[in-house]
C-alpha cells in the first residue's frame, strides 16, 4: 500500500477531540498517570543524575520542569530527561504487540510544549492519545504478521520519536503535510539496540526519541523538509527495518480501533514478559506456603520472548536485576512480593536470593501468548507446587484498574514527595483535562530542592 505516511498524517491533523471515544480520552488520562509516577519513581536514578551532570554544560533557556526534580532545563533536554526518568525503574507502560513503551517520550515531549505554549488538558490529552497511536501503528508494520523485526532492534527506538513527533505537532498545529514532515524526520532518527538492556542506556533511548521526536516537530514548524514517504518509501522505515513488512497494519481500522486501548500498564517495575513469572511463582508461593529453603528447583515454563529479551541468571546490579526473569522468580518466592524494595541493590547482592536465582530452569514454548506463564516448584523433599498465568496482571486480559494506577503512582510519588504533596499531584493529574494551561500543572511536578 502506497501513502501510509500521508495517510496518517491527514488523521492527524484532522483529529478532534470530541472525536474520540469517551474510553480512548479516559485511557489518555491513565496512561499520563502511569507515566507521572513512572518519571517522578527513575528520577532519582543513577543514570539520570549523571545525565543532568552533563547536560547543565549544555542546555538552553530553563524553560521546562524535570519531574521530581528542582532542575530546569531547555524543552529539548527536558524532554529527554523526563522520558529517561520513566523508563528507568522498567515501570513504563508496554504496546504488547511491539513492545514498545509509547507514553514515555510522547508525554515527555508534550510537557516540554506545554510549557513552551498555551496548551489546555483536553489538547493535551488528545496529542498524547495520537502520540501513542501513530507509533504503535507504524510499529505494526514490523511486527504484525508476516512482518518480522530483528529481536536486536529496540521498538521504542524505532517508533517512539515518531510518536513524540505526532504528538507535539499536533499540539503546533501542523497541517497534513507539516505532520507527514514530523514524521519523516522522527523517523530519520530512529535508533537503538537491545544489548544496551541492563544498563543505563536503556532508558537512553526512550529520552532519546522523546527529544528526537520534539526536535522533528520543531523543525517541520520552521519549514526544515523531509520526504512525504518516509515510512513506505522503497528506502524507508519499513524496508530499513523490516522482513515482509506489512503496511495494511498501520491504517487498518484508523480511527476506529485504537491501539492506546490495548496498553499495559505494569504492576511490577522489569521487563513486561516477566510479569508472568512473577504472578506464576505468587500464587505458588501462596498456595504452598513455600520456604525458600526447602526448594531444589524452579522449573519455569516461558513465552520464548521472555528467554530472548531477560535471560540473566546472575544479575550484577540492580539495573541488570531488572531484566532478570531469574531475580523476580527467587524474590517472588523468598518475598512473595514482587516491587521496588525486591529490585535494591542489598537484595540484588544477597547470597540466599543469588542462591535461589541459580536453582531457576526455563523452558521456552511458542504456544504460549506473552501474557502467560506456568512455574514448578521442586522442594527437596520431591513434593512440588504447581501455578499457571494465562493473563498476568497489568495486561490486557487483566488490566490495571484506575484504583491499581492510583497505587502504583502514589507509591512512585512518595519517593521524591511528602504524602500530602503526592495526593494532591495524584488528583490533579486525574483532572488533567479540566486544565485551561497544563503549565499550571508542571509546577506541581517539581520538587523545591
Amino acid at each position: 500500500m502506497n501513502g501510509i505516511t500521508r495517510t496518517l498524517s491527514r488523521y492527524v491533523s484532522s483529529s478532534q477531540y470530541d472525536g474520540l471515544p469517551p474510553a480512548v480520552r479516559h485511557e489518555g488520562v491513565r496512561a499520563f498517570v502511569n507515566w507521572v509516577g513512572c518519571a517522578a519513581g527513575g528520577s532519582r536514578d543513577d543514570g539520570v543524575r549523571r545525565a543532568l551532570e552533563l547536560l547543565s554544560e549544555f542546555n538552553g533557556a530553563p524553560t521546562a520542569i524535570v519531574v521530581g526534580r528542582s532542575e530546569r532545563l531547555d524543552a529539548l533536554n527536558a524532554a529527554f530527561v523526563n522520558s529517561m526518568s520513566s523508563a528507568a525503574l522498567a515501570f513504563n507502560d508496554t504496546h504488547y504487540t511491539t513492545v514498545a513503551h509509547p507514553t514515555s517520550p510522547v508525554a515527555a515531549a508534550l510537557l516540554s510544549m506545554a510549557q513552551r505554549q498555551p496548551v489546555t488538558g483536553k489538547d493535551f490529552v488528545h496529542a498524547l492519545v495520537l502520540g501513542v497511536e501513530i507509533q504503535c501503528r507504524v510499529g505494526n508494520i514490523l511486527c504484525v504478521a508476516p512482518a518480522e523485526c530483528g529481536v536486536g532492534l529496540s521498538m521504542q527506538g524505532l517508533v517512539g520519536g515518531i510518536g513524540a513527533a505526532v504528538a507535539a505537532g499536533k499540539i503546533l498545529g501542523l497541517d497534513e503535510s507539516g505532520m507527514a514532515t514530523a514524521i519523516g524526520i522522527a523517523a530519520n532518527q530512529t535508533g537503538g539496540l537491545r544489548e544496551a538492556h541492563a544498563t543505563m542506556s536503556s532508558s537512553f533511548t526512550p529520552g532519546h526519541a522523546a527529544r528526537c521526536g520534539l526536535l522533528a516537530a520543531l523543525l517541520a514548524a520552521r519549514g526544515f523538509t523531509c520526504s512525504g514517504t518516509m515510512i513506505e518509501g522503497v528506502k524507508g522505515f519499513a524496508a530499513s527495518y523490516g522482513l515482509h513488512p506489512n503496511l495494511d497494519a498501520a491504517v487498518e481500522g484508523l480511527g476506529k480501533a485504537f491501539e492506546i486501548s490495548s496498553l499495559a500498564y505494569k504492576p511490577y517495575p522489569c521487563g513486561f514478559v516477566i510479569h508472568p513469572v512473577i504472578d506464576a511463582c505468587l500464587d505458588a508461593a501462596r498456595k504452598g506456603s513455600i520456604d525458600a529453603g526447602r526448594i531444589e528447583r524452579i522449573e519455569l515454563t516461558v513465552n520464548p520472548l521472555t528467554l530472548q529479551l531477560c535471560n540473566r541468571p546472575a544479575p550484577g546490579n540492580s539495573t541488570q536485576a531488572l531484566v532478570s526473569f531469574q531475580h523476580w522468580a527467587a524474590v517472588s518466592l523468598m518475598f512473595k512480593a514482587a516491587g521496588l524494595a525486591q529490585v535494591t541493590e542489598a537484595v540484588v547482592h544477597d547470597p540466599a536470593v543469588a542462591g535461589l536465582r541459580s536453582k531457576v530452569v526455563a523452558t521456552g514454548e511458542d504456544a504460549l501468548g506473552r501474557e502467560a506463564a506456568r512455574a514448578c516448584i521442586v522442594l527437596k523433599d520431591g513434593k512440588t507446587v504447581e501455578a499457571s498465568v494465562t493473563h498476568c496482571r497489568g495486561s490486557v486480559g487483566r488490566p490495571l484498574t484506575d484504583a491499581n494506577i492510583t497505587d502504583k503512582t502514589r507509591g512512585q510519588l512518595q519517593t521524591v514527595f511528602p504524602a500530602d504533596v503526592a495526593e494532591s499531584i495524584l488528583a490533579e493529574c486525574w483532572r488533567i483535562e479540566e486544565y485551561p494551561r497544563v503549565d499550571a500543572l508542571c509546577g506541581h511536578l517539581a520538587t523545591t530542592n
